[in-house]
């Protein structure tokens, strides 16, 4: 018997009783959305998860801390290592060399300073961020004008601002201050920020612009910087608070610590001290329950953490065990969306039992159809075996039938989940999402993806395979002289 016999025979066979054929599909289609379903709701609820976590800080990112001990939960005592390693040059050039998937590594600092612009004209505060220049472009941080900090501007004080900064500079002779007013969505700047007409300085001094200068002490001597690039508004922000409230600046580290050095030291002259006034940069020391932290050969603890970005989000847990492995604490946004989807994995599982066990009441309907189908046909089974078929194209045309009810009904099965999904999130919008933990206004609690198609489809048709394997076995099983006998 041709291929094609056996694809004929079998869609005759399925097409002869419309309505039982019709009942089994209808069981298949039942049975594939429900798997369909079950498993788009538990992808959008990690979906969900990654948006929220995603908003709060790039999944790639991996802070690094110095691993100064933990609590002993047996005995309550803090547990601190005889040597920690520290957070110094040494340490970012270990990360660099050894971390295999490691895309950027960038020393983080953080500090303060007083913005002149325009000669003693205005002036604003703003919290600085020290981060490696050369590896801005890779943290993911993106620029509305100008640009990011890159090669040329290691080693010096060019900066990039956040959105709202410029709106914060005010006189101080003759203004209110502006500190805690943000921009509105794409609002107008009140001057070019990038203009090379604009100058910009930095110092701690307070009163820099606020009082008269006093001959009799060394002069205040602000530090001259350029604005390279002005940053994109943070959309989660706006879309959540109606506000973007980041007013950092972004400088390089090196460039800041030089900076800084330069500042301390002329505003030391400035109050008549030797001693430290003002921002200090680098030799992070750490106090754990009373004792001062034993740092490895005696070095010191330079940053106060650095951040690793890693080149895919799937590879982040490797590269911050490697780090735990190397002697550091980790923390990323990756173990905040593992907690979560950890806490609903019980929900999900039960999810996918569910669909499971609606594709094996499918299955039990597609045997039930085909073992019946074999009773009414035993006669004719019995004259194909006469006539000398061959057992092989028997089972076949049954397996084929099968085939055809599983196709049939995972199709309509895949169409039907579309329409079940866009029903669920509907009933899931405004705020929905919230009952599974989701904090997420454009998340969807149903997400169909091309591949769960597929999948479901093929596991559609092999179910109905494997659901006409028994019943195909048993009609080449029969006896060709009784089933001709058969009425």
């Amino acid at each position: 018997m041709r291929l094609f016999d056996i694809f004929s025979f079998a869609l005759t066979n399925f097409l002869r009783r419309k309505a039982r054929s019709a009942l089994t599909v209808f069981g298949v289609v039942i049975g594939t959305a429900a798997v369909v379903i079950m498993l788009s709701i538990g992808i959008g609820m990690n979906k969900g998860f990654e948006d929220q976590v995603s908003s709060w800080g790039d999944l790639r990112e991996i802070n690094v801390y110095p691993n100064t001990g933990r609590y002993n939960e047996e005995t309550g005592e803090y547990e601190m290592p005889d040597e920690v390693e520290p957070l110094d040059d040494i340490t970012i050039q270990k990360f660099r060399d050894e971390l295999e998937h490691a895309k950027a590594v960038s020393p983080m600092g953080y500090g303060w300073s007083y913005i002149v612009k325009d000669n003693k004209e205005k002036n604003t505060a703003s919290s600085i961020q020290t981060i490696d220049a050369s590896a801005m472009a890779d943290m993911g941080y993106e620029v509305a004008y100008g640009r990011l900090l890159d090669e040329r501007d290691v080693g010096t004080t060019n900066f990039v601002m956040a959105y709202n900064v410029p709106f914060n500079f005010f006189n101080p002779r003759t203004e209110d201050e502006k500190w805690g007013e943000y921009a509105d969505r794409d609002e107008e700047f009140p001057f070019d920020p990038l203009s090379d007409d604009i100058t910009y300085a930095f110092t701690w001094y307070y009163r820099y612009l606020q009082e008269q200068v006093d001959t009799t002490k060394p002069r205040i001597v602000p530090e001259e910087a350029k604005c390279v690039g002005i940053l994109v508004q943070n959309q989660s922000n706006l879309d959540n608070y109606g506000y973007d409230d980041d007013t950092n600046i972004y400088m390089d580290y090196t460039g800041y610590e030089a900076m800084n050095e330069r500042l301390q030291k002329n505003q030391n002259k400035y109050y008549g001290m030797e001693d430290s006034v003002g921002v200090t940069s680098g030799g992070y020391s750490y106090i754990v329950n009373g004792q001062e932290v034993n740092f490895a050969d005696g070095r010191e603890n330079k940053y106060n953490n650095v951040v690793v970005i890693v080149d895919e989000v799937e590879n982040v847990r490797d590269v911050s065990k490697a780090i735990i492995d190397m002697g550091f604490e980790t923390s990323s946004s990756m173990d905040y969306l593992d907690q979560m989807q950890e806490q609903t994995k019980f929900l999900r599982s039960i999810l996918g039992a569910i669909g499971a066990v609606a594709f094996f009441v499918a299955a039990i309907s597609i045997a039930n159809t085909m073992v019946m189908s074999i009773y009414e046909r035993t006669r004719e089974i019995g004259i194909m075996k006469v006539i000398g078929c061959k057992l092989r194209d028997i089972r076949g045309m049954f397996l084929v039938e099968a085939a055809i009810i599983g196709i049939v009904g995972g199709a309509f099965g895949v169409v039907f989940s579309y329409g079940i999904s866009a029903l669920v999130n509907k009933l899931a919008a405004g705020g929905g999402m919230e009952a599974f933990g989701i904090y997420s206004s454009e998340a969807a609690l149903s997400i169909i993806p091309p591949w769960l198609d597929l999948a479901a489809l093929i596991l559609a048709t092999a179910v109905g395979v494997i659901s006409g394997l028994y019943p195909a076995i048993r009609a080449t099983r029969l006896s060709a002289l009784e089933a001709i006998k058969n009425e």
